[in-house]
């Protein structure tokens, strides 16, 4: 039984891991003009939404399972609280996107 919750515990972890990486691309190609999302800007925001829901899942879960990643996303869930105060674009706004994007690292390496 214990193996079933951590195996579903890491699973919920990957997939808050794509969509992070997914939003973070999407990021990317906005910040370098490769992709325009003017006409839809909230596809990035629902994203976010969805990523900020899966992480805290992830963690809530990897507490009750006891996953070694769980620690991990407590950092990420603390950027995620600040990301929106820092407007896009800006130094701030990639750093605190690239912090989170070394600790769901970390947390893959710990869930692997």
């Amino acid at each position: 039984m214990f193996d079933l919750l951590i195996h579903v515990a890491t699973s919920v972890f990957f997939a808050a891991a794509i969509l992070f990486l997914l939003n973070f691309i999407l990021g990317l190609l906005v910040q370098f003009r490769v992709v325009d999302t003017k006409p839809f800007r909230w596809l990035h925001h629902a994203l976010f939404f969805a990523v900020f829901v899966s992480s805290a899942a992830a963690a809530l879960v990897g507490f009750l399972s006891e996953a070694p990643y769980s620690w991990t996303l407590l950092p990420v869930l603390i950027l995620f609280v600040v990301l929106p105060y820092i407007r896009a674009g800006t130094p701030g706004h990639a750093a605190l996107a690239c912090t989170a994007l070394v600790f769901y690292v970390i947390g893959f390496l710990y869930a692997l």
